[in-house]
């Protein structure tokens, strides 16, 4: 809705399926996940429009070399530097006009998706400045991780350096992306 003044409601029906083939978990170095969410529904009220709805998203790791820090006669194993590469598409498909809950639409932004922004920072910006929700998403991301290593040995600790890509638009040619760029530390809890 262009005002973002209404209320929406639709009941709907799912399915998600999820696919996955990684080397271990919680902390996988290789490996892939695949996951696709469909579902469909009908708008509430006086008038009752269906609609459907399609989320994809995939990611991928891929041990790179041998590990930085590793000291010589100490096993050359131990963990690798990794390339992590994700992408997650998006799309609503109903009528021009048709008003949709927030909830069946999309937002972006925030450290699960574009770092950088805040959560749900991204998305349909409104004349008022205001940002909403909308029904075509595209975001990606591709980072290098490097377990941080002491006397040869792995840590707890990794470091990471990214670029993430991401939007959200009511129409497939108005999906501008909004980019993240960063370094940081992760601790394996």
């Amino acid at each position: 809705n262009a005002s973002g003044s209404s209320t929406a409601q639709s009941m709907t029906a799912n399915y998600t399926f999820t696919l996955r083939n990684f080397d271990s978990l919680p902390f996988p170095a290789g490996g892939w996940g695949l996951g696709v969410e469909v579902g469909g529904g009908s708008t509430l009220g006086s008038a009752r429009d269906p609609y459907a709805r399609i989320l994809g998203r995939w990611r991928s790791y891929r041990t790179l070399g041998t590990p930085l820090g590793a000291v010589a006669g100490r096993g050359g194993g131990g963990e690798r530097a990794r390339l992590v590469m994700r992408a997650e598409l998006g799309a609503v498909l109903a009528k021009t006009g048709v008003s949709l809950p927030s909830t069946q639409l999309f937002l972006t932004g925030g450290d699960t998706s574009v770092r950088g922004y805040g959560r749900h920072d991204i998305g349909v910006t409104l004349p008022t400045g205001q940002i909403n929700a909308g029904r075509y998403l595209a975001n990606g991301s591709v980072e290098w991780q490097q377990p941080i290593r002491t006397n040869g040995r792995p840590t707890d600790w990794e470091g990471a350096l990214f670029i993430d890509a991401g939007a959200v638009a009511d129409r497939p040619t108005d999906l501008r992306a909004k980019v993240g760029v960063g370094a940081g530390m992760r601790w394996k809890s």
